[in-house]
């Protein structure tokens, strides 16, 4: 009876390598389109990132986009040429505004929107990851985690059997550590 236990444990580890080199193995999904699309008040749009992910392109089926006087905001109009909205040229997030640098196509159906600077908040977080406490905190949460998590899988384990231990205790120090990593 025993033999049974470790055959099919043996057996639904081999499927588990197997189906994992099936997909480790298997041709690349090409990438999604990231877009919004949509019609507001009678004007097609899609907004999508540029290529190099540094700004936000938006196209508008009728209608167009010109500066403000001064530069400080967009105007989209309609087809007829009624303003529709302003869009402001900065984006103020915790009492600081980042501007954002405009470029409107020869035709005014393309807009542009390109960060100028770096923000504050862009700034903070890339010190955070720079900081190698933080990286060191991190996997002691990861060994931490690995270590309750293959303790919960023991115990679970125990209760399938024993042998089941050979597969709950990886199983749960892998979510245990993903947990633990994810921490702050």
């Amino acid at each position: 009876m025993r033999i049974k236990y470790i055959a099919a444990t043996a057996l639904l580890s081999i499927g588990a390598l197997g189906a994992a080199a099936g997909t480790a193995h298997a041709d690349p999904r090409a990438a999604a389109e990231v877009a919004v699309r949509g019609t507001e008040q009678g004007v097609g749009y899609v907004a999508a990132p540029n290529e190099a992910g540094t700004a936000v392109v938006t196209t508008l089926d009728t209608g167009s986009f010109r500066l403000a006087a001064g530069g400080a905001a967009v105007l989209l109009a309609d087809a007829a040429g009624h303003t529709l909205t302003t869009l402001p040229l900065g984006v103020t997030a915790a009492g600081t505004t980042a501007p954002l640098a405009a470029a409107v196509s020869a035709d005014g159906r393309t807009l542009t929107l390109t960060p100028e600077a770096a923000t504050p908040a862009r700034d903070h977080l890339a010190q955070l990851v720079a900081d190698p406490g933080t990286e060191a905190r991190k996997m002691h949460n990861a060994g931490i985690g690995a270590l309750i998590g293959g303790g919960i899988g023991a115990v679970l384990g125990f209760f399938l059997g024993g042998v089941g231990a050979l597969i709950t205790i990886p199983i749960g120090a892998g979510i245990g550590a993903l947990i633990g990593y994810s921490t702050p």
